[in-house]
C-alpha cells in the first residue's frame, strides 16, 4: 500500500515492477501466457467466473482497485486484472487459491457485516494496510500487476490501458540508438570517463 502524497502512481509502478523478478517470469512465462489467453477470451465474452465466485471476484476487484485505483484512467478491475487472476487460479496459481480465499475471509471479518467491497475507498485502504505484509496481499498485488501489464491480446491490460499509463509503446523491433549511451557510442563518444 502506498500513500498518494508520498509517491506518484508511476513511481509506485516502477518500484513494484522490480519486485516481480525476471527469473520467476522466465520460468513461468508459458503459464502466464496461458492464463492471460483464457482471461482474454472470458472477458470478451463477459463469461461467468471459472475459479472464483461472483462474490470473491467482487472482493478482489475492490482490492485490485486499491492497488491500482481508478482516477482519470481505468482502475485494475476495469482493465481486467481480476479476469486474469481467475484464469491464473485455474492454472499456475491454483495452489494459492485457498490462501487467497482465506485472505478474503479475513478482509471481510476486518470490514464488518457489509464486507470489504462495500466499504468506502479510504476505509478499504485502512483495512488493507493491516494486511499488507501477508502472503495474501503479496499474491494479489503480484497478480494485479500481471493482469495490468500482460499483452492485451492475452487478457488484462484491456485496450492497452496499463501500458498507456506507464508510457510503454509496444513494438516488435527497435532501431538504435536505444538510449543515451547507445547514442553517445554512435556519435563516437565511447569514452565514459570523458
Amino acid at each position: 500500500m502506498m500513500d498518494g502524497n508520498n509517491k506518484s502512481r508511476r513511481e509506485f509502478l516502477v518500484a513494484s515492477g522490480t519486485v516481480l523478478g525476471g527469473s520467476w517470469l522466465a520460468l513461468h512465462a508459458g503459464a502466464l501466457l496461458a492464463a492471460a489467453e483464457e482471461a482474454r477470451q472470458r472477458q470478451r465474452a463477459d463469461a461467468d467466473w471459472t475459479n472464483l465466485s461472483p462474490a470473491e471476484a467482487r472482493e478482489l476487484e475492490a482490492v485490485a482497485d486499491q492497488i491500482y485505483p481508478p482516477d482519470d484512467t481505468p482502475g485494475a478491475a476495469q482493465i481486467g486484472a481480476v479476469r486474469f487472476m481467475d484464469a491464473a487460479f485455474g492454472g499456475f496459481m491454483a495452489g494459492a487459491l485457498s490462501m487467497v480465499r482465506e485472505g478474503l475471509g479475513d478482509l471481510d471479518q476486518r470490514s464488518g457485516p457489509a464486507g470489504f467491497a462495500s466499504l468506502e475507498f479510504e476505509r478499504q485502504t485502512a483495512v488493507l494496510k493491516e494486511v499488507e505484509d501477508t502472503p495474501f496481499f503479496g499474491t494479489v498485488h503480484f497478480l494485479t500487476l500481471c493482469g495490468l501489464f500482460a499483452l492485451p491480446s492475452y487478457g488484462g491490460n484491456l485496450d492497452s490501458a496499463g501500458w498507456n499509463e506507464i508510457g510503454y509503446q509496444p513494438a516488435y523491433a527497435w532501431q538504435p540508438p536505444f538510449g543515451y549511451y547507445d547514442a553517445q557510442s554512435a556519435q563516437g563518444g565511447d569514452d565514459a570517463s570523458a
